[in-house]
């Protein structure tokens, strides 16, 4: 018994592994939302993050469903350690799904504004984006170290240097925005930007979580 359960939470790591590339792709579709040009263009990605929301639900459901059936009083206290490494990971993982359809609401009620982002705004989203992808691939790493030799492969520091550097960019763009915004730019367009700005920083939460989660 205790023999299938630790096939069965391997098959869960590699499943989740393979969840951890999915929500990437997630973030792909957010920056192209973002710099979308036409109401039509906006509207495929925005779909798209709607459709990555939902199936990141499924994953987690899945995985979670899964593991809840495996006979816990078998288990070694390494496997049940990672047993509950993988539910936080899934939850985090699905959060990232959420976070995504959020970056796709608020550029629709932008849109539905006749609202633009400058081009400024722009390169600092795409910026800002960059770093989370970087802490992205981070995680994954650490997801695959995990998978083949434990929580001693873990980088750690990697993984809070990414994330140091996603609320570093975070900062700056924010008091560069207030400081706009106290010199006359368009006020509404401000908040929109600052509550994406803000959705990519809260992925980066959710993604240094993971790390620590497996450690």
């Amino acid at each position: 018994h205790g023999a299938n359960a630790e096939i069965a939470i391997e098959q869960a790591l590699k499943e989740t592994e393979h969840f951890a590339h999915i929500s990437k792709r997630g973030l792909d579709y957010a920056l192209s939302a973002i710099k979308a040009i036409s109401e039509e263009e906006f509207e495929i990605y925005r779909q798209k993050l709607v459709k990555y929301e939902e199936i990141a639900d499924r994953i987690e459901r899945e995985i979670a469903g899964y593991l809840s059936d495996l006979p816990v009083a078998d288990l070694s206290a390494d496997t049940s350690h990672r047993m509950r490494s993988l539910y936080k990971v899934v939850g985090e993982l699905e959060s990232l799904g959420d976070s995504g359809e959020s970056i796709g609401r608020i550029l629709a009620r932008k849109n539905s504004h006749d609202k633009q982002f400058s081009e400024q705004q722009l390169r600092n989203l795409e910026l800002l984006t960059a770093e989370v992808a970087r802490a992205y691939d981070v995680m994954i790493a650490n997801l695959q170290k995990y998978n083949l030799s434990g929580p001693s492969a873990i980088d750690i520091s990697a993984a809070e240097n990414a994330e140091a550097r996603i609320n570093e960019v975070r900062n700056r763009l924010r008091e560069e925005e207030v400081y706009r915004i106290e010199h006359k730019t368009d006020y509404l367009t401000s908040v929109y930007y600052l509550d994406v700005v803000s959705e990519l920083e809260k992925m980066g939460d959710f993604i240094i979580n993971i790390s620590q989660a497996l450690v």
